[in-house]
């Protein structure tokens, strides 16, 4: 009994001195002015963004997110619409929908690879067939999305909320409107155990006064 509980007192000892490695100015960036309104934790991304793209491929960073942080965390991902012209703010609108009916996952990479490697995605309709193709998403679907109020709202929403948050450049993440994670950085700086010290951050700043 008591060596289980020197095990789980060096655990709990450990977690906590690691915790406190974190520092502002190197794993994240603190804003001098809170931004209220928005999720918990808001990432930012574009599917013309190259660094995007592979992050996304070898990271997987999202589903990370959602299999750790508690549920009654708020967790939102936004599509910026400042690179790719008028093909951005129709990937915003479908990347939405697919947030809506649950398919990010199936629809992510194959939109990233149509944008940057194929070049087989320059119009909605070559966006419709990847929703349909990787997800089973019917034009008729696709298009009652498209058409609904609620497709209005929520980009509206995601417009003010990008533009008070004053993006430098992406992909990144605010926390508690507060705190600012730069992926660049944190990549280089968490080059063993990624995916655990990424999670660890994010609970960290969660939980940061």
């Amino acid at each position: 009994m008591k060596k289980i509980l020197i095990i789980l007192w060096t655990l709990i000892l450990s977690c906590n001195v690691f915790a406190y490695e974190f520092k502002n100015g190197k794993e994240y960036t603190t804003k001098n002015k809170i931004i209220s309104g928005i999720p918990n934790i808001t990432e930012f991304f574009s599917f013309f963004c190259p660094y995007c793209y592979e992050f996304e491929k070898t990271h997987n960073t999202r589903y990370l997110i959602k299999n750790n942080i508690k549920k009654n965390i708020s967790f939102q991902i936004y599509h910026v619409n400042f690179l790719g012209g008028k093909l951005s703010s129709i990937l915003t609108k479908s990347w939405i929908i697919a947030q809506q009916i649950g398919i990010e996952k199936k629809i992510a990479l194959p939109i990233f690879k149509g944008i940057q490697e194929t070049h087989s995605i320059n119009n909605l309709n070559n966006i419709k067939k990847i929703f349909k193709k990787e997800a089973g998403v019917n034009e008729s679907t696709f298009n009652s999305f498209w058409n609904s109020l609620t497709l209005k709202i929520l980009v509206q929403k995601q417009k003010k909320d990008i533009k008070k948050s004053h993006l430098e450049n992406i992909p990144t993440m605010l926390i508690n409107g507060k705190y600012l994670i730069d992926y660049s950085k944190i990549e280089n700086i968490f080059k063993d155990n990624f995916s655990q010290k990424y999670i660890n951050l994010i609970q960290f700043l969660i939980n940061k006064k």
